[in-house]
């Protein structure tokens, strides 16, 4: 049961935040911190399954292209998922490591798919003035939502215990 209501919390609070941000400040990607909360938890193939799913929710409801935040999720996840093994177990500097990571993967799936299909998905200007603030918003956010993701999804097992 857990696990639905922080789904239902993760989709209101996107929702909001969304909503009631002025449009000059992107909010924090929560769908991506889950997924990384996700991948801590899961064996690497079922993770970067789960993250494609959250992003793919994210767009279905109306967060960007279909797909697009599925391979960004996808992404960041696959740059968390091969640090994994040389992060602590808990930490203030574990969150900073998976967070930035985990953006950074995101964003250069984002621009990947922004050269594949010749679109104008990532402009400079986006990577200029939206990238800072969803990261800094997201750094913020990412000590809180992973209690709660603690709450939802049980304890994180060390990064030896994931990778059997």
């Amino acid at each position: 049961m857990r696990p639905l209501l922080f789904l239902l919390l993760l989709v209101g609070l996107q929702g909001a935040l969304s909503a009631l941000l002025p449009a000059q400040l992107t909010p924090p990607d929560l769908f991506l911190l889950t997924a990384v909360a996700v991948a801590l938890r899961w064996r690497p193939g079922w993770a970067l399954l789960g993250a494609y799913g959250l992003g793919l929710v994210q767009d279905a409801l109306g967060h960007g292209l279909l797909g697009l935040h599925a391979a960004g999720a996808a992404g960041g996840v696959l740059l968390v998922l091969g640090l994994r093994k040389f992060l602590s177990d808990r930490g203030l500097l574990q969150t900073l490591v998976t967070v930035v990571t985990a953006v950074v993967g995101q964003w250069a799936t984002f621009l990947v798919l922004t050269y594949w299909l010749r679109g104008g998905l990532v402009t400079q200007d986006a990577l200029v003035q939206v990238l800072p603030v969803q990261l800094a918003f997201t750094l913020l956010v990412a000590p809180t939502w992973a209690r709660l993701s603690g709450w939802a999804f049980g304890r994180q097992p060390s990064p030896e215990e994931g990778l059997v």
